[in-house]
């Protein structure tokens, strides 16, 4: 809780992390390895076991996309969209 911002991206075309949702804490529904499920349905969140939901209530969780695969991105994106969080 003493983040100012836990900022998340996920790759849009990730083609190494697996399942993709959970660069943004998402993950598997139970028992199974097909359907996927945001972070807002895991038990992680709904029983706050690491602060997630309350940081989200408090407007602390920023999800950023980014085109391409796994941490391919532009020098510009990363001045447009990550500095700004660094400051």
């Amino acid at each position: 809780m003493s983040l100012k911002k836990f900022v998340m991206v996920k790759f849009l075309n990730d083609t190494m992390v697996e399942p993709s949702v959970s660069e943004w804490f998402g993950f598997y529904r139970s028992g199974q390895a097909k359907e996927t499920i945001p972070l807002q349905e895991t038990s992680l969140y709904t029983e706050d076991r690491l602060g997630l939901k309350e940081m989200d209530r408090a407007g602390k969780l920023v999800f950023l996309g980014a085109q391409g695969d796994h941490l391919r991105f532009s020098e510009e994106w990363f001045y447009t969209s990550i500095l700004p969080f660094l400051q």
